[in-house]
């Protein structure tokens, strides 16, 4: 468990980036644009494929990843 608190707070900090990144996305959107849902995902897409990418490192390492080999 020790080793899934860094993880875990690294998941909630992204979660509240993101969470920002949107409503930035939002908020300067010009009032008369409507976006499709496609646009609305986009914002999304490119961090989440990075942040899958850090589970997947994560899960393919587990706790092998701080240990030193002596």
């Amino acid at each position: 468990m020790r080793d899934a608190v860094p993880f875990l707070v690294i998941t909630a900090l992204w979660i509240v980036i993101m969470l920002a990144v949107y409503g930035v996305f939002l908020v300067t959107k010009p009032p008369n644009v409507d976006y499709d849902a496609w646009v609305h995902a986009s914002v999304f897409a490119v961090p989440g494929i990075g942040f899958l990418g850090h589970v997947l490192q994560q899960a393919l390492t587990g706790s092998h990843a701080g240990e030193r080999a002596d």
